[in-house]
């Protein structure tokens, strides 16, 4: 039994081991190639490394490590990944070895790079490159592309992308004494993640070196300041700044770019503005309608919830509208009567106003709400429409009004109330209408919605005419 089993363990060793001369036949050599293959000295070259069959198709079950030298020049800048001269292949690579802008050779003439498997030199390859004496160059342009000056950012670091000439060694100079070494790529660009900025203001430039790390050229200086108080609301205004009762007026607030959300609360009822481009929002919103100046409150949000309040930000005056005749003639206005309980009669009304009108918009829900009134038992809700008509949506008992809302094909509808009441007797009247609110709603939910309500009160009412 143990000679059976020792047998066994002999023929899948020696499988294995066939198995793996297999694979290794398949390895002819490696193929390499330089982009550009004719470069100055000093100039930055792109590196591609295949292992590939002797028809030169690429392996990609081969797990090796590889050795890069340099015969011809000894002294030549090699990729910074190398490890001792060696390379060990990972996933990411992607069966291509791809090292950019990693090979500067120190000597003019053809050079070369030699690539060997570490453990078998029988797989190899040489690959070339004419160098040539670097030319002086006079003149170098450095372009900035991004950041721009005098920009104001909120963390400590900052993408930089610039133009300059092609594969050349780059310095950014970040504050004077920091630098950050880089080099352009064949199309003339470097780009890199500039960390370590300061709180509030920092200079940047950019230098250009030669092989040996001479300035050639070097750019204008930019500043970019950090602000880790990133929430600020830096400007309102309000157009114009006194209107007649429910007319519109718009409203422009200058704040950071890309808030989460930037709300204005005026008469409690809040209302949403729509960045029309970087750093500035706008909405046209309705003055109430009595009389009176108004404070405007200012809350912005960002996307990491935090948030900022400013009280009384701005102001907007409603005025009071004077009535007059033709020809001087005195108008007599007529305030409605409140009626006491001491003179009440069958038909009598009473005031039936709403007031403290107020509005909370959530995620998926806008929930209108306001004071009880004294002798109210309902209240009828309406939508304003586009010519300020009424219509009237539902009939509620309790004082609050739910929209349900989605993210999506979002609009805005005008919402306003009135208190409903009876005579002793069973007269049913409605008191004065209230402000009219802006609510976020998205239509078809809140057709559905309404249509619901319109038909659990029409049974309501059935129910009590049958009672």
């Amino acid at each position: 039994m143990k000679t059976s089993k020792k047998l066994i363990l002999s023929f899948l060793a020696s499988s294995i081991l066939s198995i793996s001369s297999v694979f290794a036949a398949w390895i002819d050599h490696f193929q390499v190639d330089f982009t550009p293959n004719t470069a100055e000295v000093g100039e930055a070259i792109d590196l591609t490394i295949k292992a590939v069959d002797k028809n030169n198709i690429v392996i990609k079950d081969y797990d090796w490590t590889i050795l890069i030298f340099s015969e011809s020049d000894p002294e030549a800048e090699l990729p910074s990944a190398l490890e001792e001269n060696t390379y060990t292949y990972t996933l990411s690579d992607e069966w291509v070895i791809k090292f950019e802008n990693a090979v500067k050779f120190k000597k003019s003439w053809t050079q070369n790079i030699n690539i060997y498997d570490l453990n078998d030199d029988t797989v190899f390859w040489i690959a070339e490159a004419e160098i040539t004496e670097a030319t002086v160059i006079q003149n170098v342009d450095i372009e900035i592309v991004s950041p721009e000056n005098w920009l104001t950012i909120w963390e400590n670091k900052i993408w930089i992308s610039w133009t300059t000439q092609k594969n050349h060694q780059v310095k950014i100079i970040l504050n004077k004494d920091n630098e950050i070494k880089t080099t352009s790529n064949a199309d003339w660009i470097f780009e890199v993640d500039v960390t370590d900025l300061v709180d509030w203001d920092n200079i940047l430039k950019a230098q250009v070196m030669d092989a040996d790390w001479n300035i050639i050229w070097e750019s204008k200086e930019i500043s970019i300041r950090v602000d880790i108080d990133n929430l600020n609301i830096k400007n309102i205004k309000v157009t114009p700044q006194s209107v007649d009762p429910e007319n519109s007026f718009e409203i422009e607030i200058v704040a950071n770019p890309k808030l989460n959300s930037v709300e204005v609360i005026l008469n409690d009822v809040v209302t949403s503005l729509e960045e029309i481009k970087d750093w500035v929002y706008t909405a046209k919103m309705y003055a109430p309608k009595d009389s009176w100046t108004y404070k405007i409150d200012v809350k912005i949000t960002d996307e990491l919830g935090h948030e900022k309040t400013e009280i009384w930000s701005s102001s907007i005056t409603v005025n009071e509208i004077q009535l007059k005749a033709a020809d001087e003639e005195v108008v007599t206005v007529i305030e409605p009567e409140v009626i006491s309980t001491s003179t009440w009669t069958n038909d009598a009304k009473k005031e039936l106003k709403i007031k403290w009108l107020k509005l909370v918009e959530l995620k998926t829900k806008s929930i209108l709400s306001w004071d009880p009134v004294e002798w109210a038992d309902s209240y009828n809700i309406y939508k304003k429409l586009e010519t300020w008509n009424l219509e009237l949506i539902t009939n509620v008992e309790n004082t609050t009004f739910e929209i349900v809302m989605w993210n999506e094909k979002e609009s805005y509808d005008y919402f306003a109330v009135k208190a409903v009441a009876k005579t002793d007797s069973w007269t049913i009247y409605e008191g004065s209408l209230s402000d009219a609110t802006k609510i976020k709603t998205w239509p078809e939910i809140l057709i559905l919605f309404l249509l619901s309500l319109f038909i659990w009160w029409l049974v309501l009412v059935i129910k009590q005419k049958n009672a």
